[in-house]
């Protein structure tokens, strides 16, 4: 039906939390009383991502969500996407935090994307109508091929 939420288990809790919320504009909000440290962050009223703080001690964790690697990045998974409004607002603000994102718009879709990534090497791509973009103003990326291969395929 739709994305429920995702989980990052970090060691980096509190530049992981300024990331999507300063960055990104979540909202950190109401966590239920778990006996291990993390913190939710909100979209609206909708708890999107759940960060796990990775301690020394993690036999409480380990208890409630079982064994998992410790390690960087996404792993199998190659991003994360948020369908996002206000693309210039965006861009501004993180030009304004000085993170460095790429970006482009894909044609056929007519999406403009932003590229970011987070603390833990998570990948994550904000999605804007096209009809917001006045132009990048990040690190310009090659453009979609899908146009060049969808003519190719006429």
């Amino acid at each position: 039906m739709k994305l429920d939420h995702y989980t990052l288990r970090t060691r980096k809790p509190e530049e992981t939390v300024r990331f999507y919320t300063e960055y990104l504009g979540l909202k950190e909000g109401w966590r239920p009383g778990f006996n291990f440290p993390g913190h939710w962050l909100y979209i609206g009223d909708i708890p999107t991502v759940h960060i796990v703080t990775i301690t020394d001690d993690e036999s409480a964790l380990r208890g409630y969500v079982g064994e998992r690697k410790d390690g960087p990045g996404s792993g199998s998974v190659d991003h994360i996407a948020f369908r996002c409004t206000g693309l210039a607002e965006y861009q501004e603000r993180l030009l304004g935090f000085g993170v460095k994102f790429r970006e482009r718009v894909v044609p056929n879709l007519e999406q403009h994307q932003l590229f970011i990534e987070d603390p833990n090497g998570v990948h994550i791509e904000l999605v804007f109508d096209a009809a917001e973009s006045k132009g990048i103003k990040g690190e310009a990326m090659a453009p979609s091929k899908m146009k060049a291969d969808a003519n190719a395929a006429e």
